[in-house]
């Protein structure tokens, strides 16, 4: 089973207690995935492929309505994704009753979204159940709701916007996407639409996964150190043969000449570890002005006898 599923799952098995976040949800799953049929409006369908939602959608249509009349179909198929749920109202006036209350939902005076948090939250659960999607975490972090009606898309966008999370939108291929590419923001949306165990799986490989790239980049950047010192050593190794075949080192001014011989001891040793050995100790810095120094007799010294 994949991430997504055990996700959607998961939420099937959440209930909203308070009537009016029923009613927010029941209204997603109606926005994104039912309709209004027969000649007289007779039918009030919800559908969906996975049978938990179907299910859940049935307990909230009952328990909003447990006097009206309700029928569960099923459209077999060979694929999973291709077979259908419907659960339907039956009868004009009651499917007039169900959509007349969505539409009677309290709205946000600015912006297309449902006045009440609690609701606004309920509303990205139906969703999600109906067109959501998430990544296993393991391969990349990606969450999106898709829809083929752009003011819906934008509807679930702004209630996102207005609970702190912020989703990009894109279409493609007739579609509209509100969709999430950062960990935080989607650990904060399953947080939101109250996914409890896919959000602690979810944080749980996203740690991981920080912690693994934090000692990458602490290897890759002493990888780099100890590069960059080998290479700073041979440099140096090679002035102080350059001045050792030239002049002797003896010619040298006896601290330079110090920090040359510590040098040819100790060919792979950092500024810090040569500072230590010398007698008495020096600073780091002062250690590669000395070297400096012998770089630079080497270069006078070659540009001397370029032949050399």
């Amino acid at each position: 089973m994949s991430f997504s599923e055990e996700t959607r799952n998961e939420l099937a098995r959440v209930i909203p207690t308070a009537r009016c976040c029923r009613l927010a949800e029941l209204s997603a799953l109606y926005e994104l995935d039912g309709f209004l049929l027969g000649k007289n409006n007779q039918y009030l369908d919800f559908n969906n492929s996975s049978p938990l939602v179907a299910r859940k959608i049935l307990l909230l249509v009952q328990g909003l309505y447990p006097q009206l009349p309700t029928q569960v179909l099923f459209i077999r198929s060979r694929t999973r994704r291709a077979q259908r749920y419907t659960v339907r109202v039956l009868g004009s006036s009651a499917a007039e009753q169900v959509y007349g209350d969505f539409k009677k939902q309290k709205m946000d005076q600015e912006r297309p979204i449902l006045r009440k948090k609690c609701c606004r939250r309920a509303f990205l659960r139906g969703a999600f159940l109906s067109r959501g999607s998430v990544t296993n975490p393991e391969k990349t972090y990606h969450l999106e709701i898709s829809t083929e009606q752009s003011s819906l898309a934008y509807k679930i966008l702004e209630t996102m916007d207005s609970l702190t999370i912020r989703a990009g939108l894109i279409q493609r291929k007739g579609s509209f996407l509100a969709y999430l590419k950062d960990g935080q923001q989607i650990v904060n949306f399953l947080n939101l639409v109250g996914a409890d165990t896919a959000l602690l799986k979810f944080e749980n490989v996203r740690v991981l996964k920080e912690m693994r790239n934090q000692i990458n980049r602490l290897v890759n950047c002493e990888t780099a150190n100890v590069d960059k010192t080998i290479t700073a050593a041979l440099t140096q190794l090679e002035d102080i043969r350059l001045i050792e075949n030239r002049i002797g080192l003896e010619q040298l001014p006896p601290k330079l000449r110090m920090v040359a011989e510590l040098r040819v001891q100790n060919p792979y040793a950092s500024l810090q570890e040569l500072a230590n050995l010398m007698a008495p100790k020096m600073s780091k810095s002062g250690v590669n002005y000395r070297l400096r120094q012998i770089r630079a007799k080497a270069e006078q010294l070659k540009n001397l006898n370029p032949k050399f």
